[in-house]
């Protein structure tokens, strides 16, 4: 692929994003995308451009307390926050965090701006210790049968043989035979 042919995926794709995402102004400080509310709290350096957030926007920032966009090299990054009230914070993405974020990682007087999620969409989570557990136990495949159980007087003439296909393993019941069943 050339870079002429890359560019132009680009172009598709931004232009793909601005029919997505629509920005409504409601006064100068309050304006929603797609119908969620939104403020902004802060524009330095007249660094908040409508259209711009249009097209980098993504759904999974709406569930950020704020979000912060930085220009550099003639591209908006954006970075989403937690407010100590939301039950997805964690210290290191907290709001407080915001200030360390811009000196450390943006450009040295970029322009940049706050905005602050009025309607914060929290997505339905799993608790981290199920989720956890469930990646260090096996998969186990569980494939039922309607078969006629024997009675449990009957079922000590039964033995379980582990039976490996490939990666996989299962049980199969077997009847032990009699001994007047055998032949010798």
């Amino acid at each position: 692929m050339n870079r002429a042919k890359i560019q132009d995926y680009i172009d598709q794709r931004e232009e793909q994003r601005t029919l997505i995402y629509h920005v409504e102004k409601i006064d100068d400080t309050h304006f929603e995308i797609n119908g969620h509310p939104y403020e902004l709290v802060k524009n330095y350096r007249d660094g908040f451009s409508s259209e711009s957030l249009a097209e980098r926007f993504s759904s999974i920032l709406s569930k950020y307390d704020y979000i912060v966009g930085d220009w550099g090299y003639d591209q908006l990054r954006l970075k989403g926050f937690y407010d100590e009230h939301n039950p997805l914070y964690e210290p290191d993405q907290g709001v407080d965090t915001i200030e360390d974020y811009l000196f450390e990682y943006c450009n040295f007087g970029c322009a940049y701006f706050i905005i602050h999620n009025d309607d914060v969409c929290i997505p339905r989570q799993h608790n981290r210790r199920q989720r956890t557990a469930r990646r260090r136990t096996p998969i186990i495949h569980e494939r039922y049968r309607k078969v006629r159980q024997p009675s449990v007087r009957q079922r000590h003439n039964q033995h379980a043989e582990r039976v490996k296909n490939g990666h996989h393993q299962k049980f199969v019941i077997h009847q032990r035979k009699k001994r007047s069943e055998v032949k010798r």
